[in-house]
C-alpha cells in the first residue's frame, strides 16, 4: 500500500462523514467520496480524491456507521461479562452441563483436535469451575461460546426493540436484561398469539443475562440497535474462526435477488400460474390480495451459508415494498459448529424482526402475522404431507420437518468420485422436500455425464430437472459455481407404489439458461438478474424455443429448450459449431430468425376424427358446412412417433382425411395454415424442416410434450432471409437449366453427362447463393426433390431403367435370343380356341410381377392370345418392349421378339448402381449447399 492509499483509508475511518452515518445514511457515502480532502500537502501536488483508490460503484457498504461502532463496543464489553459469568453458571444443572460439553466437543471436532483430556462433561465442568484456564483449546472455546451467547442476546434485544416500536411501547418500559420475560407478556402462552419459536426456548445459548455492571452497555444497545443495518448486524455477530469461509459474490444483494426470483417467481413461471380476475382487481386498487401470506419454508444448506444469509436478507429488504402473497421462511442448516444451531437461532430471530417490518409495508397486524407464519412453519412435516394429523391440535412427535424449497450449495467437492458425492447429497434432500417441492443445487459438478447416465436415470425417478443454469462462461463471478440445477420432486401415486419402480425413461423437456461474458465488477451481475426477471415477465417457456439478450456490453443472457433422454441431454453445449446451442452460433441465431407465424396463420384442426366426420355430415345437411381443406389451403402435420426425432410434414389440405386415416391421432397433430404472403415457396420450408439445422430447431421448440403445440409452432424459428424474396435475373437463371429437369428426364440422362453438367454449375452457384439465397435455396430444393423422386423410381419401378441411355447402351451391346420356338427363360402358353386368332393385332398387354411367378399376357380384343411366363426382371423388360408393339400382329411379334438372357439382364440392371451413385452424390451436394446457405446467412 502506498502513502496516498494509506492516507485515503485513514481519512475514511476518521472522517466526520463516517462517524455521522446512520443506518438510513449507510448507502449515501457515494456523494461524500466525490469531496476532496479538507487539507492540502505543503508541497505542490495534484489534489487527492478518495474515489481514485476505490472500486467503481462502491457506496461504502463495508464501513460501519456510528451506531454500529457503539454496538460493537458494547458487544465486546458484554462478551467479557459473559466470560466472567461462565464459570459460575456451568454447574447450573446436568442437562445444561451436557449441552455445553456437547458444544465443546463440536468445537474440538471443528478444530480437528483429537484425544482431548477433557473427555466427559464432569471433567469439563470441574476444570471450568476451578478457573485454571491453562488449556488453549478451552480458552478459545470460552471466547467463541461467550461471543455467540452475547450475539444471540443482541439479536433478541433488537427484535424486542423493533416489536416495541411497532406496538408503540416506550423505551422506559422495556427491560433488556431479560428479553424472554418481556416477550412472554406479549406472546402469551396458550393464547392465540402464542409464539411457536425454537429460538426463544431453552438452548445452550439462552443462559446469558447482562449483569448490573454492564448497565451503560445495555443502555447503548437500547439507544442504537434500531439504527444498525442488517449488514452491520451480521458483521458484528460473526466470529472470525480463521477457516470460516466467506464469499463476496454469494453475499452480494444481486445474488440474493437472483435466488429470491428462483424461490418465488420461477416455480410460478414454470407452472404457468396467473392471477385470477379477482386478484388482479384487488391489486389494481392496491388492496391486499390475501389477508394471510403463504409461507414458503426454505432450507439453505452447504457451503458459504453466512454469505447466503446476508444476500438473502438484503434481497428481502429490497423487495419488502412490493405486493406479496408468499413469504420465504428461511432455515440455515450447515456443519454443526460453524453453521449449526447458532446460525439457525440468529437467522430465525432476524426473520422475526423482518416480519415486523414486513407487516408495516404489507398492512398486516404484526402479532397475527408473526404467529401465523411461525405456526405454518411448525405444521409442515412429513406426516402432515402424508395426510396424517394429531388429535386436539397437538404436535406430531418425531415428525421430520419438510421444506417447500431447498437451496443446496455444493461448491466444495471431494477429489475422489465427485459425481457420486453430488448425487448422494441431492438424494439426501429428498426426504425433507415437500410434495412438488423445488431443489436448487449450485455446484461445479456436471450432472449429465455420459459415463454415469444410469445413475442419473435413477435420480430422475425421484426428481424432474426443470432447468439448468450454466455460469461456466461468466468471468468475474467469484465463488459462484459453474452450474445451477433446478429439480422438482416427483409425486408418486398410490398405484405406482405397487408397480416396478424401474421403467424405461421417457424424453422430458428441460429449460437451459446460459450466462456468459465478463463482469468487470460484481455489481454487473445485477443486470443479468434484471434480464432474467424481465424474461420471466414477458416470455412463456412453452412458446419460446430460443432467446438471447445482452444486458450490457460485456455480458450475454441466453435461453433455449433442451430435453433429457436416457439420463443424457439431447442438445447440450458442445465444441461442434454446427450445434445451434454453441455460444458462437446461438447469438447470431436469435438475431437472424423470425417466428413461424410471420409467414403463416395457424389453426388447430379437429382433434377427434369421428366427431369431425359426424359434425361435418350434420353441417352438410344444413348446407352450412365448410370443409377443413377448403378453409385452409395447406396442412401441417406434427409427428411425435419418435420423441427424440419430432418431424414436421407440410402438404396440401386436400389430403387431410387421407392422412387422418393413415396416421391417426395418437402420435400426430394436425394444423391448418394459411400463407400470409403470396411469394412463399413451400419447398424451401419443407427443405428447412429436413435439414440438420431445422431438425435441431424443431427438437428445441416442440420437445415439451403434446400440449400447447400451436403456441410452440407459432414461435418456431425460421431464418429471416425467407422474407427476402429476391429473384435471380433472367440472364443468370438460364445457366441453371439443369435444375428444371423432372425425375423422368433425370432418369433418361447419362450418369457421366449428368455429373458433368452439375460440376460445371457449382462454381457459378457459389457466387449466386450469396446474393440470392432464398431463390437459390428454392431451386436446390426443387431439384433435390426431383432427384429423390428419381431414386425412388429406381428402387420401386426398375422398368424405367430401360429408358436410360446408359442402360440402353449396354442392352445394345448384349446379344439377344428369340423367344420362339424355344427359350430357356420364357415358357410360352397359347390358350387359343381358334388357331387363326394368333394373327390378330395386339391391342392390350396385361402383366403381373411377382418374383418367379411373373407373366405377360398379349391380348387382342380382350381375348388372351399368348401368355409368357418368366421371372420378374425378364417380364418387366418384355413388357417394356411390347408397349411399343401395339397394333402389330401377335404372330409377327412372337416370331421376331428377341430378348437378352435373364442372366445378362440381371447383370445389366445391377450395373444401374452407377446411375444411383451419381444421383445420390448430386443430392448430397445439394443438401450440403442448402445447409451452407442456412448457416452462412445466420452467421452473417
Amino acid at each position: 500500500m502506498n502513502q496516498e492509499q494509506f492516507k485515503a483509508l485513514s481519512w475514511l475511518n476518521s472522517s466526520p462523514l463516517n462517524k455521522g452515518l446512520t443506518s438510513n445514511q449507510e448507502d449515501s457515502l457515494q456523494g461524500s467520496l466525490d469531496l476532496e480532502l479538507p487539507f492540502q500537502e505543503k508541497e505542490a501536488k495534484p489534489s487527492f480524491t478518495p474515489q481514485n483508490f476505490l472500486v467503481p460503484g462502491w457506496k461504502g457498504e463495508g464501513l460501519l456507521s456510528r451506531p454500529a461502532l457503539i454496538i460493537k463496543k458494547s458487544h465486546k464489553e458484554l462478551i467479557e461479562d459473559a466470560k466472567n459469568q461462565f464459570s459460575d453458571i456451568i454447574n447450573r444443572n446436568s442437562s445444561y452441563q451436557q449441552s455445553v460439553f456437547n458444544e465443546f466437543q463440536n468445537f474440538l471436532e471443528y478444530k480437528k483436535v483429537k484425544n482431548h483430556f477433557l473427555d466427559s462433561s464432569s471433567k469439563f465442568c470441574k476444570y471450568i469451575s476451578a478457573q485454571i484456564n491453562e488449556d488453549i483449546d478451552v480458552k478459545n472455546f470460552i471466547e467463541v461460546y461467550a461471543f455467540r451467547s452475547v450475539s444471540i442476546y443482541i439479536y433478541k434485544a433488537k427484535f424486542l426493540l423493533t416489536l416495541a416500536k411497532k406496538l408503540e411501547i416506550s423505551l422506559e418500559k422495556i427491560d433488556l436484561h431479560n428479553p424472554n420475560s418481556f416477550l412472554s407478556r406479549i406472546f402469551k402462552t396458550g393464547s392465540s398469539t402464542a409464539l411457536n419459536c425454537e429460538s426463544f426456548k431453552i438452548n445452550q445459548y439462552s443462559w446469558y443475562r447482562p449483569s448490573s455492571s454492564t448497565r451503560d452497555s445495555v443502555i447503548d444497545l437500547k439507544n442504537n440497535l434500531l439504527s444498525v443495518s442488517t449488514t452491520e448486524m451480521i458483521k458484528i455477530a460473526t466470529y472470525d474462526l480463521n477457516e470460516l469461509e466467506y464469499s463476496h459474490s454469494y453475499s452480494h444483494k444481486a445474488f440474493g435477488l437472483f435466488v429470491n426470483n428462483l424461490i418465488i417467481h420461477f416455480p410460478k413461471w414454470i407452472e404457468n400460474e396467473k392471477d385470477t380476475p379477482t386478484t388482479s382487481f384487488e391489486k389494481l386498487f392496491n388492496k391486499k390480495a390475501n389477508s394471510r401470506l403463504e409461507t414458503l419454508l426454505t432450507k439453505f444448506e452447504g457451503n458459504h451459508l453466512s454469505s447466503l444469509g446476508l444476500s438473502h436478507w438484503m434481497a428481502q429488504e429490497n423487495n419488502v415494498v412490493g405486493s406479496w402473497d408468499q413469504v420465504i421462511c428461511p432455515d440455515f442448516n450447515g456443519c454443526e459448529f460453524s453453521h449449526g444451531m447458532f446460525t439457525r437461532i440468529c437467522q430465525e430471530i432476524h426473520f422475526l424482526s423482518f416480519l415486523v417490518n414486513l407487516a408495516s409495508y404489507q398492512g398486516h397486524e404484526v402479532l397475527t402475522l408473526i404467529c401465523s407464519v411461525m405456526n405454518d412453519k411448525k405444521k409442515k412435516s412429513a406426516t402432515a404431507e402424508d395426510g396424517q394429523m394429531s388429535f386436539l391440535g397437538g404436535e406430531l412427535k418425531d415428525s421430520p420437518q419438510v421444506f417447500d424449497r431447498i437451496v443446496l450449495n455444493l461448491t466444495t467437492l471431494p477429489k475422489k468420485n465427485p459425481h457420486h458425492y453430488f448425487l448422494a447429497q441431492v438424494n439426501n434432500q429428498l426426504a425433507e422436500l415437500s410434495k412438488d417441492g423445488y431443489l436448487y443445487v449450485f455446484s461445479n459438478q456436471k450432472l449429465f455425464v455420459p459415463s454415469h447416465s444410469e445413475k442419473v436415470e435413477q435420480l430422475l425417478k425421484s426428481y424432474k430437472v426443470e432447468a439448468i443454469f450454466n455460469f461456466d462462461q461468466l468471468q468475474g463471478r467469484g465463488e459462484i459455481s459453474n452450474y445451477l440445477y433446478v429439480l422438482r420432486k416427483r409425486r408418486v401415486s398410490q398405484e405406482q407404489l405397487f408397480l416396478d419402480p424401474i421403467k424405461s425413461s421417457e424424453k422430458e423437456s428441460c429449460l437451459s439458461f446460459r450466462w456468459s461474458g465478463h463482469l468487470e465488477i460484481f455489481k454487473q451481475f445485477g443486470s443479468l438478474v434484471d434480464e432474467f426477471e424481465t424474461f420471466m415477465a414477458t416470455r412463456s417457456h412453452n412458446s419460446t424455443p430460443v432467446f438471447q439478450a445482452e444486458p450490457d456490453e460485456h455480458t450475454s443472457f441466453e435461453f433455449h429448450q433442451d430435453a433429457i433422454l436416457d439420463g443424457l441431454l439431447l442438445s447440450s453445449t458442445s465444441n461442434d459449431t454446427s450445434n445451434i446451442t454453441h455460444p458462437s452460433f446461438f447469438k447470431n441465431l436469435t438475431k437472424s430468425c423470425v417466428p413461424f407465424d410471420n409467414f403463416f396463420q395457424i389453426e388447430t384442426l379437429s382433434s377427434d376424427y369421428n366427431s369431425s366426420k359426424s359434425s361435418s355430415l350434420t353441417s352438410d345437411m344444413l348446407g352450412i358446412s365448410v370443409r377443413n381443406e377448403d378453409r385452409f389451403p395447406l396442412l401441417l402435420i406434427v409427428n411425435y412417433t419418435n420423441s427424440s426425432d419430432i418431424k414436421l410434414e407440410l402438404t396440401t389440405s386436400d389430403v387431410y382425411q387421407a392422412k387422418l386415416e393413415q396416421y391417426g391421432m395418437a402420435y400426430f397433430q394436425y394444423f391448418g395454415i394459411i400463407p400470409k404472403r403470396s411469394d412463399i415457396n413451400l419447398n424451401v420450408f419443407r427443405e428447412y424442416f429436413n435439414t440438420q439445422f431445422g431438425k435441431q430447431i424443431i427438437q428445441l421448440s416442440l420437445n415439451g410434450g403434446h400440449t400447447k403445440i400451436k403456441s410452440k409452432l407459432r414461435s418456431l424459428l425460421i431464418p429471416s432471409f425467407f422474407l427476402e424474396t429476391n429473384q435471380i435475373p433472367e440472364n443468370i437463371i438460364t445457366s441453371f437449366g439443369l435444375f428444371n429437369l423432372n425425375s423422368s428426364e433425370i432418369l433418361n440422362s447419362h450418369p457421366e453427362d449428368l455429373s458433368s453438367k452439375f460440376d460445371k454449375i457449382l462454381p457459378f452457384l457459389s457466387s449466386v447463393e450469396k446474393r440470392f439465397p432464398w431463390h437459390t435455396m428454392g431451386m436446390l430444393s426443387h431439384f433435390k426433390l426431383n432427384l429423390q423422386n428419381s431414386l425412388d423410381k429406381l428402387e420401386q419401378t426398375p422398368s424405367d431403367l430401360f429408358k436410360n441411355p446408359f442402360i440402353i447402351d449396354q442392352l445394345i451391346k448384349t446379344p439377344s435370343v428369340s423367344i420362339y420356338p424355344r427359350s430357356n427363360d420364357i415358357f410360352i402358353n397359347t390358350p387359343l380356341s381358334n388357331t387363326s386368332d394368333i394373327h390378330k393385332p395386339l391391342t392390350a398387354i396385361e402383366s403381373h410381377f411377382d418374383g418367379e411367378n411373373s407373366y405377360v399376357k398379349l391380348l387382342s380384343n380382350e381375348n388372351t392370345i399368348i401368355e409368357l411366363y418368366t421371372d420378374q426382371l425378364v417380364a418387366q423388360f418384355a413388357k417394356f418392349i411390347l408397349d411399343s408393339a401395339i397394333g402389330m400382329p401377335i404372330s409377327s411379334i412372337l416370331q421376331n421378339l428377341k430378348i437378352p438372357s435373364a442372366a445378362d439382364l440381371k447383370s445389366i440392371v445391377s450395373n444401374h448402381s452407377e446411375l444411383k451413385e451419381s444421383i445420390s452424390n448430386i443430392e448430397s451436394i445439394c443438401n450440403a449447399k442448402i445447409q451452407t446457405i442456412l448457416t452462412s446467412k445466420i452467421n452473417s
